[in-house]
């Protein structure tokens, strides 16, 4: 003999409120991806120093004649 339980499983509904609030973060998310394009050209140059792309020095080259 055999012995079938059938449960009923309850789903947490969501609130209105977590609704709204769910769709209000969707939302500030596309807003705050960042921009995909560097753009060097119109990067004030203190932005570019803190980056690490203005140090002050020369660009570090290799001569031949030293190898």
């Amino acid at each position: 003999m055999d012995c079938y339980v059938v449960e009923q499983v309850e789903v947490a509904r969501s609130t209105v409120l977590a609704r709204v609030l769910e769709s209000l973060m969707q939302v500030l998310a596309k807003r705050a991806e960042p921009s995909p394009n560097l753009d060097l050209e119109e990067m004030p140059d203190r932005v570019k120093r803190d980056l690490g792309f203005l140090d002050g020095r020369e660009p570090h080259y290799q001569d031949d004649r030293l190898r």
